[in-house]
């Protein structure tokens, strides 16, 4: 499996099925797209309740052991300490400017949102990963360039 670790607004969810029609044979996961059901499960908002985290982690765990053994992608914004012991064989950082971040964010997050994605983005880019630049890119260049890594990533695996 592929972890593609990404802050929020680096286009996880943007190049996530751009990628799901590159990586054909891949199964690629958003970690997110399970939240607003598991939210409607727990009665809460999965992605404001910390509480609710260690399930939700659990949950995505149960999908991923369903589909090994077929490759997997999967993007979301745990780090390697944070999933210590799943089945990943290689780790990229999909990664923007902070300046990009706070553009494609726009007015739809308030201040402390804001601050905490730029602070996610300094952490990830000190774990010293691959990354793909999304800053200048175009949503289909940037899942053309994360397919590429992962493809390289895969070829690297298996030799």
């Amino acid at each position: 499996m592929t972890c593609v670790l990404g802050a929020p607004g680096s286009g996880k969810t943007t190049v996530a099925p751009l990628v799901r029609n590159i990586l054909r044979t891949h199964v690629v996961i958003d970690w997110d797209d399970f939240m607003d059901s598991a939210g409607e499960l727990a009665g809460c908002d999965v992605r404001r309740h910390p509480h609710t985290w260690p399930s939700y982690r659990r949950l995505v765990r149960a999908i991923v052991d369903t589909v090994e053994p077929f490759p997997l992608v999967m993007l979301g914004v745990c780090t390697p300490d944070e999933l210590d012991g799943w089945p990943i064989d290689a780790w990229i950082l999909l990664d923007c400017s902070d300046e990009e971040r706070q553009r494609r964010f726009g007015t739809n997050v308030d201040a402390a949102q804001l601050e905490d994605a730029l602070a996610d983005a300094a952490r990830y880019r000190a774990l010293d990963l691959p990354v793909v630049d999304t800053t200048n890119m175009s949503p289909q260049a940037a899942a053309a360039a994360l397919a590429d890594l992962i493809r390289q990533q895969s070829q690297e695996a298996e030799r």
